[in-house]
């Protein structure tokens, strides 16, 4: 599995996100075992089917290579700290004197990592075709003026654009790491948009800002990550290497 993993070192203002469909790492289930910890492979077995447990472990062993590859350091060196939701952090590792933070997110195949040194980030992925279970709680998704917005916009549209609306809250509630704590509806989330956190995610103790994007994810995705204002956010798809000449798929800044 480590061998099939193509992944660079991150670039100095970068923010580093990546996506992995998670069925093209099948061969490597094992191997995926092998690099959990303790914490890890305990919460892998809480979980009631054996497609979930696959699908959580296959998660956590490559969000594990994506921060050691980006990071330049061996998997076993990275130690992944979960709080009491289950968001990740990276304890005692640091670039240049600030704080490494990561975010995570999966969902039906599909995983997406965060990674930066500049501040906070949280990212989100949902599967495209999640968007059809959206509008019946629309409402609770958007503020009022989103919700107007919407409203002018016809099937399937209206429903995809609410999905890109939904990951982008995601990505900003996971930056400021309160979860779902913060109703959805009690704030715009525009792409592109900047966020003043108010100091509240993890290690941050003062204010900072963070800006929305959207990830150039496929049309089977839709994915969003909030990141510092600063950084260069650049997007992967990393999928296992497929032969010797190390060929994998390449990167995409945004």
């Amino acid at each position: 599995m480590r061998d099939a993993f193509a992944c660079g070192p991150m670039a100095p203002g970068a923010c580093a996100t990546a996506i992995v469909e998670l069925r093209a790492w099948r061969p490597w289930r094992d191997e995926a075992w092998a690099l959990l910890d303790a914490a890890e492979r305990q919460r892998v077995a809480q979980r009631r089917f054996a497609d979930d447990r696959e699908a959580l472990a296959m998660t956590y062993a490559l969000h594990r290579l994506f921060v050691a590859r980006s990071l330049d350091l061996a998997p076993d060196a990275v130690n992944i700290a979960r709080d009491a939701e289950g968001a990740p952090h990276l304890p005692g590792i640091a670039r240049d004197g600030k704080p490494v933070r990561t975010s995570l997110s999966h969902a039906d195949g599909v995983a997406a990592f965060a990674l930066c040194a500049m501040g906070p980030v949280g990212i989100d992925v949902e599967a495209a075709f999640r968007a059809t279970e959206l509008p019946g709680i629309a409402e609770s998704v958007c503020h009022a003026s989103e919700w107007q917005s919407l409203s002018n916009f016809a099937e399937p549209a209206r429903s995809r654009a609410l999905l890109a609306l939904w990951v982008r809250k995601e990505a900003l509630l996971k930056a400021e790491g309160i979860g779902l704590a913060r109703e959805m509806c009690s704030f715009r989330a525009a792409a592109g948009a900047e966020f003043i956190l108010a100091g509240s995610a993890r290690e941050s103790p003062a204010a900072c800002s963070v800006r929305l994007a959207m990830l150039d994810v496929g049309e089977r995705w839709t994915a969003a990550v909030a990141a510092p204002r600063e950084a260069a956010v650049e997007c992967l798809h990393l999928q296992p290497i497929s032969d010797a000449t190390g060929r994998s798929a390449g990167a995409r800044s945004l």
